[in-house]
């Protein structure tokens, strides 16, 4: 990140909070201005339910600390979702998430966020209906997100949304390493995870 002249980055692992405190450090011992957060999966429906047909899919959302009750906040809803919402994976709900909202900016995340995900099979008004509860609930910061990679049609909705709802768009590059090198630890990583062969 430094090498590449940037001044600030962020950490959003899936559902984990675990390498915040080492990424923090470096962050600050490079100059770099640590952004701290999460990408968390949200359940289908409440956080507590556990139906093998119902609550199969678990949709994403990006969490940033803007500040120190962000941060309390996103520690909290972390542990929730590991205590309280573990089905399959660490989930919490829009109740969790609206009652530990303070300080936390939140994006739409990637192909399998809420938005996307809806725009994908063609629901329009259900993405709109998340839009406005998430401009409700955290205003200004509430973000739609688009990626470089996802599919043109996907991004042209996304863009047309925030267009509609006064939502400020934002470019993110979903990086999983930092240069080509790291290319095979992080398929290697990924293989281990989901159990594949390479």
């Amino acid at each position: 990140v430094k090498e590449q002249g940037m001044k600030s980055v962020a950490i959003t692992d899936h559902g984990t909070l675990s390498g915040l405190v080492e990424f923090y450090k470096e962050a600050k011992a490079q100059e770099i201005n640590p952004i701290l957060g999460i990408e968390t999966y949200v359940a289908a429906r409440k956080h507590t339910d556990r139906d093998a047909q119902k609550d199969k899919p678990n949709y994403h959302l990006i969490l940033l600390a803007k500040n120190d009750k962000g941060l309390e906040n996103l520690n909290k809803l972390n542990e929730l979702a590991w205590t309280e919402g573990y089905y399959k994976k660490p989930r919490i709900d829009f109740e969790v998430l609206e009652k530990y909202k303070e300080g936390l900016i939140v994006s739409s995340a990637c192909l399998s966020g809420l938005l996307a995900k809806a725009i994908e099979v063609g629901e329009l008004a259900v993405a709109k209906s998340h839009i406005e509860w998430f401009k409700e609930t955290f205003g200004d910061d509430f973000y739609v997100e688009v990626m470089p990679h996802n599919p043109p049609e996907i991004n042209t909705a996304l863009f047309e949304l925030a267009d509609e709802f006064k939502i400020k768009p934002i470019v993110t590059p979903d990086c999983h390493h930092a240069d080509p090198s790291q290319k095979v630890i992080q398929e290697i990583m990924l293989a281990l995870n989901t159990h594949a062969k390479v």
